[in-house]
């Protein structure tokens, strides 16, 4: 076992790795009674088309099927359902797909090795029946139209669905629900079969345990099984056209309020020397800083009753683009985006305004290690990202400085945008 001090922040992360190619990170705390353990599966909704260990030719699955396949995995051949076993051990549990990777969770402040064993047990016992696929199809059905039925989520959902022309997060996580009406059972067992082993997969455990413990427990279960070496599926990769697929959406919704959102794809070919970390910090600053709730441009909108909300920002990095966006809710779109516009044509952070924001963020790296679930979510998205816990976030904040803010502000390029306007119903 190693462990990975994160520097500046006086916390380590303890890693291992199983025989079988699962990697393990703990961050251990006693100031906590209670436990929180997610067990990772590399696999998300983007990753429908792949050529499998045994075939020489790429394959093209539903929409949805890691989601579907997330839902089935609480099935177990015994009748029973995962959820009736961590029940009984007075356990929270949950499932979660992203575009990028699925997650089984568990919570709980007793029984950590049987909580950690079944966990393991019955994400690692495929159990797929045409009678539970129908009973979930008719669940997640219900799901999508919830969705279908949301004004802020399918808003995102159209966004996406404007910026990326090949880019499967166009698509919805959970599939529509003609996707999810093709799945079968074989598709199903050939997702599993291709993604679900534990060389695709990593554990990480938060709270009050002992780390030694809980990799003898882990180790102990996995040897026990016969998982076979593995050959990762190769992910198809499809060539994204710079342009934006769909410039403006304007459609009615169930709403009161005009909602407006735009958003900028970007290629990250002139930002190369950056690391993707570090772009997110200066990005992250910019928008807060311009478009935040203590921003000049928001307290101007506020006054002149143009928006009746804060604004929404948020900046996303992918393989090879970053795209940032702005939304409002706002009586008068046209004037929105007006000034939305305005302001990104005079985009401004001072010294003072970096320096603040920079303390801001080493506060909340320090506060977030007071949350077990928190810690946990951090060191899932740098290994989904990066492949490795960052050690360095500290020092890197640290290190932003004007010269290369300006650098950033210099490089960005607002031509390629998607407008979206929600209105409502008449």
């Amino acid at each position: 076992m190693d462990k990975i001090e994160l520097k500046g922040l006086d916390e380590v992360i303890y890693h291992d790795i199983t025989d079988q190619g699962m990697h393990i990170y703990m961050w251990p705390s006693e100031k906590v009674k209670n436990f929180y353990m997610t067990l990772n599966v590399k696999y998300g909704s983007i990753h429908t088309e792949f050529k499998p260990k045994d075939s020489r030719s790429f394959i093209s699955l539903p929409n949805g099927i890691a989601h579907f396949l997330e839902h089935l995995m609480f099935y177990q051949p015994d009748g029973t359902t995962a959820h009736e076993y961590f029940t009984k051990l007075g356990s929270s549990i949950n499932a979660c797909t992203t575009n990028d990777f699925t997650f089984y969770e568990v919570f709980a402040s007793t029984k950590f090795k049987e909580n950690l064993e079944y966990l393991l047990d019955y994400v690692n016992t495929p159990y797929y029946t045409k009678e539970n696929i129908k009973a979930e199809r008719g669940i997640i059905s219900e799901e999508i139209k919830m969705y279908e039925d949301n004004p802020n989520a399918q808003i995102i959902y159209k966004t996406h669905e404007c910026l990326w022309h090949k880019n499967k997060r166009k698509y919805l996580i959970s599939g529509t629900i003609e996707d999810i009406k093709k799945i079968t059972v074989e598709d199903v067992y050939t997702v599993y079969n291709n993604f679900y082993h534990p060389a695709n997969m990593f554990m990480v455990i938060t709270g009050n345990f002992n780390p030694y413990e809980a990799v003898a427990i882990i180790k102990e279960n996995q040897n026990s099984k016969d998982f076979g070496p593995y050959n990762k599926p190769q992910i198809k990769e499809d060539r994204e056209p710079n342009k934006v697929a769909t410039p403006f959406l304007e459609q009615q919704a169930n709403i009161e309020i005009p909602k407006v959102r735009i958003s900028f794809k970007l290629s990250l070919s002139p930002f190369k020397e950056f690391r993707k970390d570090e772009l997110k910090l200066y990005l992250n600053i910019i928008l807060k800083n311009n478009f935040g709730l203590t921003s000049k441009l928001h307290e101007e909108l506020l006054k002149n009753n143009l928006i009746t909300s804060a604004l929404s920002y948020g900046a996303s990095i992918y393989d090879n683009y970053f795209t940032l966006t702005i939304g409002a809710k706002s009586n008068y779109p046209d004037e929105i985006i007006k000034a939305i516009e305005n302001k990104l044509n005079n985009l401004q952070v001072t010294p003072d305004e970096l320096n603040r924001r920079k303390k801001a963020y080493i506060s909340s790296i320090v506060l977030a290690y007071d949350d077990i679930e928190n810690v946990n979510s951090l060191i899932q998205d740098d290994i989904v990202a990066y492949d490795k816990v960052v050690d360095d976030l500290f020092i890197l904040i640290n290190s932003l400085n004007m010269k290369t803010m300006q650098l950033v502000l210099k490089k960005l390029n607002f031509n390629n945008k998607v407008v979206v306007i929600f209105k409502p119903n008449k």
